[in-house]
C-alpha cells in the first residue's frame, strides 16, 4: 500500500515537471530566436549566399564564413518583434567583408555587425597564352577551382560558356579569365557579304546584301543592298543574316 502512495505521488510530481521543462525549453528557444546570436547571424548570412548563389547560377560552391558581433549584442533586451538583417549594400555580392545593419521594433534597438566571406568555386582559367582578337577554342581554357574574396573580383563560372567568344587584349595562361576581358563573336563582320532578310510570317525575301559595320547578335548595322545599291538598316539575327527593320 505504501509503496502505491509512492507511486502516485512520484507520477503526479512527474506530470508538475515535464509541463515546466516543457515550458522552460520553449522559453530558452524563443530567446534565441529573439536574440542576436552569432549562430543565427551567420545563418542568416549563409542564407543570403545561397540566394545570390540561385541568381548567378553558381555550380558547386563552398563558403567560409566568419562573423564579428559587438560586445553589446550581449547585452541587449529579447526582440518581441522579429530580429531583422539587412545588408547595407544589398546589390553587391554578398562577398569579402559583408555589411549588416540589425534591429528589432520592440523593444528599439540598433547594431552594426559584419561578415567576412570567401566563396570556392569553379572558374575559367586560360589554359594557354591567348592572343588579343583569338577566338577562343574548348583547349584554350580550363575550369579550375578559385577562392574569390572581394566583392569587386570579377570572374566567371561553368554556367557562362566562352566558346567563339573574343579575346580583347592578351591572357596569360593560369589566369582567371575576366570578363571585361572579352566581347562576343562577331557574327557580321564590315565588308561581310551578308543574307538580308525582308517580311512576315510565311511571306520572306531574302537578298544578298554587303555589311558596312561590325556586328554582334541583336546588333542593329547598316547594310548596303547588292541589288538596289540602297543603305539599309538591319538587324543581325544570326551569322551572316540580317532582317530588315521597318
Amino acid at each position: 500500500m505504501t509503496y502505491s502512495i509512492n507511486r502516485q505521488e512520484r507520477e503526479a510530481r512527474a506530470e508538475v515537471q515535464l509541463p515546466l521543462r516543457k515550458l522552460l525549453i520553449l522559453t530558452i528557444l524563443w530567446l534565441l530566436s529573439n536574440s542576436v546570436s552569432a549562430h543565427l547571424f551567420k545563418q542568416q548570412v549563409e542564407q543570403d549566399i545561397q540566394r545570390y548563389s540561385q541568381q548567378q547560377n553558381w555550380l558547386n560552391y563552398d563558403a567560409e564564413v566568419l562573423i564579428w558581433l559587438p560586445n553589446k549584442a550581449n547585452h541587449l533586451p529579447a526582440c518581441k518583434s522579429t530580429v531583422q538583417y539587412q545588408r547595407a549594400t544589398p546589390n553587391n555580392a554578398p562577398i569579402g567583408r559583408v555589411n549588416y545593419l540589425i534591429s528589432c521594433t520592440q523593444p528599439s534597438w540598433k547594431l552594426r555587425a559584419h561578415a567576412k566571406v570567401k566563396i570556392g568555386l569553379e572558374v575559367w582559367h586560360a589554359k594557354t597564352d591567348i592572343n588579343p582578337n583569338q577566338i577562343l577554342k574548348k583547349q584554350h581554357i580550363q575550369l579550375q577551382r578559385g577562392v574569390i574574396s572581394r566583392h569587386t573580383q570579377r570572374f566567371i563560372t561553368s554556367s557562362q560558356p566562352l566558346v567563339n567568344q573574343r579575346a580583347k587584349r592578351r591572357i596569360r595562361s593560369g589566369k582567371i579569365i575576366l570578363p571585361s576581358q572579352l566581347q562576343q563573336r562577331l557574327l557580321v563582320e564590315r565588308n561581310d557579304e551578308v543574307i538580308i532578310r525582308a517580311g512576315s510570317g510565311s511571306f520572306v525575301v531574302s537578298m544578298k546584301g554587303k555589311a558596312l559595320q561590325n556586328g554582334q547578335l541583336g546588333d542593329k548595322i547598316y547594310i548596303k543592298n547588292l541589288s538596289s545599291g540602297k543603305k539599309i538598316q538591319a538587324k543581325i539575327i544570326a551569322s551572316g543574316v540580317v532582317e530588315t527593320l521597318f
